[in-house]
């Protein structure tokens, strides 16, 4: 009779601590909506601002959005800065990032056993070049 005393004890036990944890996981209040602001750059351009642009002497600065990247524009190349809407920060907001394929130039980064473009070129270049080393010295 103690065994399963102890049993539905412990069974009760493991339930409040699950229900004041789930308690403890509601969320208080929303999140605070990120404010973004666009620099339009002349001729043509733009820019998004984590935080509001400063003017220090002749430069707007800002942390570049979404890297942070701390940069300084010049006065004169800024037509004007707008802070953007909530429905616009969530388009702006990049969700998820997509890998690019392999590049022509970097030559395959799978080990597949294919050659690569890079590896094709310089068999290429090899194979132009074979049996030039006598043809490059001077005739004299």
């Amino acid at each position: 009779m103690s065994k399963r005393f102890a049993v539905v004890a412990t069974a009760l036990l493991a339930c409040a601590f699950a229900l004041g944890a789930q308690e403890s996981l509601r969320p208080v209040a929303a999140a605070p909506v990120a404010q973004l602001y666009q620099i339009e750059l002349i001729p043509s351009g733009k820019l998004v601002s984590q935080d509001l642009p400063v003017l220090k002497g002749t430069t707007y600065r800002f942390h570049q959005y979404p890297t942070g990247t701390l940069i300084s524009v010049r006065k004169s190349t800024v037509k004007q800065i707008t802070r953007l809407s909530p429905t616009a920060v969530a388009a702006a907001n990049p969700t998820a990032t997509r890998p690019i394929g392999n590049l022509a130039m970097q030559g395959s980064k799978s080990g597949s056993g294919r050659p690569s473009n890079m590896g094709r070129a310089r068999e290429a270049v090899a194979a132009a070049n074979a049996g030039t080393a006598g043809r490059t010295a001077s005739p004299e």
